[in-house]
């Protein structure tokens, strides 16, 4: 299997410039393991200080250079995010200058998460998720699934996030996982929160929303301030990672 085909749409808050985007995404294609892809996108939660840098470290974890599978075990996930979580502070702790900061910075930070891993060999595909980043499957212009969150009315101010604090006592909550099967030309689309929950209130309308996505990241400001003018789409960061196999 060759790479899948997969562009990216982003886009920061409007008013924000692009270096306080507080997304991050990466993908990995690894022909040596039986042709296995895989893609992560992460929402830095907006009210923690440094999220950008949080979420950055999350997918490159996960879907940047050498990266592990997501954790199955709560002790996994102690490990992992434990290690990350120090990483995280080494880096910003000389950049926290503004007093908000300085008292923001024993809280750390946060973010949501999505992985999700292709295997060409045994077509199939398994995600894992902690929060309210979503992946959509689209097949023969119909979509087939939708996880981890299937209603528009589902998406809230309190998603479940992963904090750089779990060595010091923040809660952890569970990977929440799916998987199935796929076949040629399936199109995933990975979203953070705002778009998705756009996209599945449009797909509840009896709209096909994934149609109407710009085909490049050009023409995305333009798509996005529509959206965002007309009180559908809510102004916040937005990842769209749009793959066909």
């Amino acid at each position: 299997m060759l790479p899948p085909i997969a562009r990216v749409l982003w886009a920061p808050k409007e008013g924000n410039a692009d270096a306080q985007y507080e997304d991050a995404y990466a993908t990995t294609f690894d022909s040596a393991a039986g042709d296995r892809f895989t893609a992560a996108l992460a929402d830095g939660a907006s009210s923690a200080v440094f999220a950008r840098e949080w979420a950055h470290l999350l997918v490159a974890r996960f879907a940047g250079d050498n990266p592990i599978p997501a954790p199955r075990t709560t002790a996994e996930a102690t490990e992992v995010l434990s290690d990350l979580g120090a990483v995280w502070r080494a880096a910003v702790e000389g950049k926290a200058t503004s007093w908000y900061a300085q008292e923001k910075l024993p809280q750390g930070s946060s973010a949501a998460l999505l992985v999700i891993d292709w295997d060409a060999a045994a077509r199939t595909w398994t995600a894992a998720s902690v929060g309210d980043v979503c992946i959509f499957l689209v097949r023969e212009n119909k979509l087939k699934y939708a996880f981890p969150i299937t209603k528009s009315t589902r998406f809230d101010d309190r998603p479940a996030l992963l904090s750089t604090e779990v060595s010091r006592g923040a809660a952890l909550p569970p990977f929440t996982r799916f998987g199935a099967t796929f076949l040629p030309g399936d199109r995933f689309l990975l979203m953070s929160d705002a778009v998705a929950a756009y996209f599945l209130a449009e797909w509840e309308a009896k709209r096909k929303p994934w149609n109407d996505l710009p085909s490049d990241q050009s023409g995305f400001p333009a798509w996005l301030k529509a959206r965002r003018d007309s009180g559908k789409l809510k102004n916040d960061d937005v990842t769209v990672l749009d793959v066909t196999l």
